[in-house]
């Protein structure tokens, strides 16, 4: 595949931010590819922009694609993008990205993916699973469906960042059905028991309420009773306690604790306990970055309290490979999650998705707060067969996935 044209420009982001849409033409056809901005970061996260700011990283992305359109630069398979990586290190060669920007990157990429996809008369999840594979498996959506953190400004709202929902189901349809059922249920609830709630959303569409932490669980309890009642499915809950963000200095500072106990400080050991405790008294299925994103060793202390949970880590692992090695090797995890751009590159994105298989770690990919219509997470679900992704419910950006991996799912049906 050679490119007729290359270019990038900037677009708005659900929170109306500035960001990156990259568009490939190829064959006389255009795709296009943009990527979303994260707020609740890693610190080991790449940059997203150039130091230099936006302007310069789409102005680099359309000089690169003169040259490789001048230079006739073929493109056939997932490993020619290190000839478009071998170009940026030559330019950028800090560990995190700060020239070029992490986000410049993965737009570019996605682009030429889904261009080479294209070229072959195949979809991108088609492309990336190769030929002679067995047929491939849909993921399950983790729901954010209750939100606090810093996904939302409000002056009295959850310390933790998602409360979350997964369905137990065999077809991604039922699951994303079950979803939207759930969400309906907790915003009654909601209406009921949270006085103070004015029907506010968090930046990813979940519900932005003002009870305490332990009140939001003990009503996505009766969310999960309500649905085992009328459709006889299970849902299984989890939390995303981006507890980074709760750090201060060596204590965990929580300002709407529970119902009787609204500000409460705990040391690692009690973070610890307080997690494990939360965990049996809600059946919790998943906990996200539960322990500050350098605290290896408290990741794996908490794993062997709660071995039948998903430890997942994000902050502390950042999809970046060496992290991630140090997080098996630490024993710290049993699930991840992939965020492509906070690497930047996806030749890199994918060596931690092989590794993480090779050490039965389960696989979340995970949109960012700051969303684009860009689909394609769904596909490299399906392409590189992660079983879990995670989206909001509701919301134009997080719709554009859903509804990209039901069409997938008719048609591999």
């Amino acid at each position: 595949m050679q490119l007729t044209n290359l270019s990038a420009r900037k677009i708005l982001n659900s929170r109306k931010e500035e960001t990156i849409a990259v568009v490939a033409e190829v064959k006389g056809k255009k795709i296009e590819a943009s990527t979303p901005n994260g707020k609740s970061r890693g610190k080991h996260e790449v940059r997203d922009f150039s130091s230099r700011g936006i302007d310069f990283s789409v102005s680099f992305i359309n000089a690169l694609g003169r040259k490789l359109v001048a230079e006739k630069t073929e493109f056939e398979k997932f490993g020619d993008l290190e000839q478009v990586e071998k170009f940026v290190r030559r330019y950028d060669q800090t560990r995190d990205l700060s020239f070029v920007g992490g986000n410049t990157l993965f737009a570019l990429e996605s682009a030429l993916l889904k261009a080479m996809a294209l070229s072959q008369e195949q979809e991108l999840w088609e492309f990336l699973l190769g030929n002679g594979k067995p047929k491939p498996s849909l993921p399950r959506p983790l729901g954010n469906c209750i939100g606090g953190g810093m996904h939302v400004n409000q002056t009295r709202k959850i310390d933790f960042q998602e409360f979350l929902l997964l369905p137990k189901t065999k077809h991604f349809f039922d699951s994303y059905f079950i979803n939207l059922q759930a969400y309906k249920i907790a915003k009654d609830l909601l209406k009921q028991k949270d006085k103070e709630w004015q029907g506010t959303l968090t930046d990813e569409n979940a519900l932005a309420s003002t009870l305490d932490n332990e009140s939001a669980l003990a009503l996505l309890q009766e969310v999960r009773q309500k649905i085992k009642d009328k459709f006889d499915i299970e849902l299984e809950l989890g939390i995303d306690m981006a507890a980074s963000n709760l750090l201060r200095g060596k204590i965990y500072k929580y300002k709407n604790y529970s119902s009787t106990k609204r500000e409460k400080n705990l040391t690692k050991e009690e973070q610890i306990n307080y997690v494990t405790d939360l965990a049996e008294k809600y059946s919790l299925s998943y906990i996200e970055d539960p322990l500050h994103e350098e605290d290896f060793d408290g990741f794996h202390r908490l794993r062997k309290k709660i071995p039948d949970v998903l430890v997942c880590g994000d902050d502390l692992t950042t999809t970046n490979l060496e992290r991630v090695q140090k997080a098996i090797k630490s024993n710290a995890i049993n699930a991840l999650i992939i965020k492509p751009n906070q690497i930047g590159s996806l030749i890199e994105t994918k060596k931690v998705v092989d590794l993480a298989k090779k050490h039965n770690i389960t696989l979340i990919i995970s949109h960012r707060s700051g969303e684009t219509m860009d689909n394609t997470i769904a596909h490299l679900a399906v392409g590189w067969q992660i079983p879990i992704i995670k989206t909001g419910i509701l919301g134009k950006e997080r719709l554009a996935k859903l509804n990209e991996l039901l069409r997938i799912e008719r048609r591999i049906k």
